[in-house]
């Protein structure tokens, strides 16, 4: 095999591919990128078994072949190599990269052993990536960290309205939700797509610039970019919790707020939170009370002026699930809805509808 490739668009290639080869025990193929040249095209392909890649990459083609080798190395000795134009080649089943003014040796593992990535069959749709992206971006934090149940570990993708799709992530104690346009599009059936595999969907909208085609089946999804980019990811069988019925219907008690004056108020309670990361919330009239109380260390009271409507409430939160959602919340306002003692408390920004967050409050 011998190829002659642009170096920039050689290093934006691996870049994409880096991310999806993982170490791995008993198949070390996996941290590797197959390449392949034939039929008048240079392919590389990476894949973990969860999520796989394909890219299709413009260049010199000297002599056909296929190779396996270390994703992460090839790209740290390209990106070291400051010619415009970088040849690999394989010889005697080391890859040789020859920058011209030098050369580098990488070993490779028998490509024989990297596993079969299968297209999915269908046209697809076409998505708007940076809107699909972020609805992605802005849920995952939500998602369960835990492989007990699948089903809270991934990213929920369904159609609620026309012309929108509703992304939701939640671990049990927290949901969030959002709501994105996406005009024209049909999605037949929900999705459950893996968290780190959806977060890497995210990343590759975000790094490339067409809109992609959003191609699903039963087991898979797959993106199809038009600049030669083909991205699959497994989808979790089983059903995602009906969240509506957790979502209250009446509330005690709502108050607007500052972003900013919370923000401010909880680095101060961060000092002493305890080790449950507990924080006490008292709204009493036009004023919301944050504390926090540490027996080693000591204890910290702050007062806000909100505007309230309803009943005085006081509750205690894991103050790190109260803060998550505020880098999603555009508005400088945020609104607290209260269902009562033990109930949740549902965030939102003052104007902007297509971002709910429920928190469940803490009994002690």
């Amino acid at each position: 095999m011998k190829i002659i490739i642009n170096q920039q668009k050689l290093i934006h290639t691996l870049e994409l591919i880096s991310r999806v080869s993982i170490k791995h025990v008993t198949l070390p193929v996996l941290q590797c990128v197959l390449i392949t040249v034939k039929d008048n095209k240079i392919i590389f392909k990476a894949t973990n078994l969860e999520i796989s890649i394909e890219i299709v990459v413009e260049g010199k083609i000297e002599e056909d072949g296929v190779v396996a080798v270390s994703a992460t190395t090839l790209l740290q000795a390209i990106q070291y190599i400051f010619n415009k134009e970088v040849t690999i080649s394989v010889v005697d089943g080391v890859v040789i990269v020859d920058s011209g003014n030098g050369k580098t040796t990488i070993n490779t593992i028998p490509y024989d052993e990297f596993p079969l990535i299968t297209k999915l069959s269908g046209n697809g749709k076409t998505i708007q990536r940076n809107l699909f992206g972020l609805g992605i971006k802005t849920v995952a934090f939500a998602a369960s960290l835990s492989s007990i149940k699948p089903e809270l570990g991934s990213i929920f993708i369904q159609q609620k309205k026309e012309h929108s799709l509703t992304f939701v992530a939640t671990d049990s104690f927290r949901l969030m939700e959002k709501t994105v346009s996406q005009k024209g599009y049909i999605l037949e059936q929900p999705l459950l797509i893996p968290q780190k595999n959806a977060i890497e969907l995210a990343r590759i909208c975000d790094l490339l610039e067409s809109d992609p085609l959003l191609i699903i089946n039963e087991n898979q999804c797959a993106l199809v970019f038009f600049e030669g980019v083909y991205i699959t990811s497994r989808l979790v069988a089983g059903s995602f919790p009906d969240y509506e019925q957790i979502i209250p219907k009446e509330y005690s008690t709502h108050i607007t707020v500052l972003k900013n004056d919370l923000l401010q108020t909880f680095k101060k309670t961060h000092i002493f939170l305890n080790k449950f990361m507990q924080v006490t919330m008292q709204v009493l009239g036009n004023k919301l009370t944050i504390s926090s109380q540490n027996g080693e260390i000591g204890a910290t009271t702050d007062t806000i002026n909100i505007s309230t409507e309803g009943d005085d409430i006081t509750l205690n939160f894991n103050q790190q699930y109260l803060i998550d959602p505020f880098n999603y919340i555009n508005d400088e306002s945020v609104v607290m809805h209260f269902a009562g003692i033990g109930r949740p408390l549902v965030i939102q920004g003052l104007s902007d509808n297509s971002l709910r967050y429920l928190v469940m409050p803490m009994n002690k």
